[in-house]
């Protein structure tokens, strides 16, 4: 089969977006574009998933591209002797991805829209960044060191064998929005908001976490995942990108599992029921660098029930 370039792949998969907001890719599924509920390469005795749709849509690439992931994985822990955590990341991450979504409520119709920030919230956040990089840039340590912008941000701390982000193939950074309380409370009242129109039958909306400014570099990968409780109903707002040799997508799976491809340019949002859409970046960046920041809510409704039930709403 032909290996198709990534490149070629973004182009082919990224359509424009909907009056909704949304963008639509090709009607792929799970473990398409990466290994969402089962393995793409095998383990001891373990069977592979069916891998006969990956190579059908995207040729070996995906299976190669996953191959080199979970490799660079186990040989950064296996310095110290602890590769095998890679692989109970793994399957951790496919049991939540396979269980979670059918045992929780779904709040809209297809589980993510894509919107933007007020002027005024944009505009309060381009001058906190542009604050960061002043700063960043007069440090004389970091320009003795020949440190450029963003790599003198702080790096993110990533639990050992965590395998979300291919933290060990380059570092992500990490600068907390949440030090301009003036800023955040302007996020937080804004996405809360956005949140009240998205899902109107919510009686509040609970603040769970902010977590942001992260900054991922050329190479990084996202790994499809959900959300644990109480991360439920949540916002992703890119704060910033350079050097982007093509759009880096946001991959959402809808409420019927199938598979979506969303960009958005700094100052846009894309709003996701994190809890019960699988969502990751498994496309490599090919830029310099990509900054978000991740808000995350909790909806409560009438009577204030637990959110869970044993029906399966949402299954994939």
């Amino acid at each position: 089969a032909n290996i198709i370039s990534t490149a070629a792949i973004a182009a082919a998969l990224l359509l424009a977006a909907s009056s909704a907001g949304q963008s639509h890719a090709e009607n792929y599924g799970v473990d398409v574009s990466f290994p969402i509920h089962n393995k793409f390469i095998a383990v001891g005795g373990e069977r592979t998933g069916d891998l006969s749709q990956s190579r059908s849509v995207f040729g070996e690439d995906r299976i190669k591209t996953y191959g080199t992931y979970i490799a660079g994985c186990e040989k950064h822990y296996g310095r110290t002797q602890q590769a095998h955590l890679c692989q109970e990341g793994e399957n951790s991450r496919f049991e939540y991805n396979t269980q979670q979504p059918r045992g929780v409520k779904n709040h809209t119709d297809i589980g993510f829209r894509k919107t933007r920030l007020s002027d005024e919230t944009w505009t309060m956040l381009q001058e906190f960044w542009s604050e960061i990089r002043l700063n960043h840039d007069n440090d004389k340590k970091r320009e003795e060191d020949g440190l450029p912008f963003p790599d003198g941000l702080p790096r993110e701390n990533w639990p050992t064998g965590n395998i979300y982000v291919n933290h060990w193939a380059k570092p992500t950074h990490h600068t907390s929005v949440q030090i301009n309380q003036e800023l955040t409370e302007a996020i937080w009242r804004e996405l809360e908001s956005k949140m009240r129109l998205w899902i109107p039958h919510a009686q509040i909306f609970t603040r769970s976490d902010i977590y942001g400014i992260r900054v991922y570099r050329n190479g990084h990968i996202l790994a499809p995942h959900v959300d644990r409780d109480p991360l439920v109903s949540s916002a992703i707002i890119n704060v910033d990108q350079d050097g982007l040799a093509e759009p880096w997508p946001l991959e959402v799976y809808d409420h019927e599992g199938v598979a979506h491809n969303i960009t958005i340019e700094p100052g846009e949002i894309i709003l996701y029921e994190s809890h019960s859409v699988i969502h990751g970046r498994p496309f490599a960046l090919k830029g310099d660098y990509y900054a978000n920041i991740f808000v995350h809510f909790k909806p409560h409704f009438e009577g204030f029930e637990d959110y869970y039930q044993d029906e399966t709403e949402g299954e994939l």
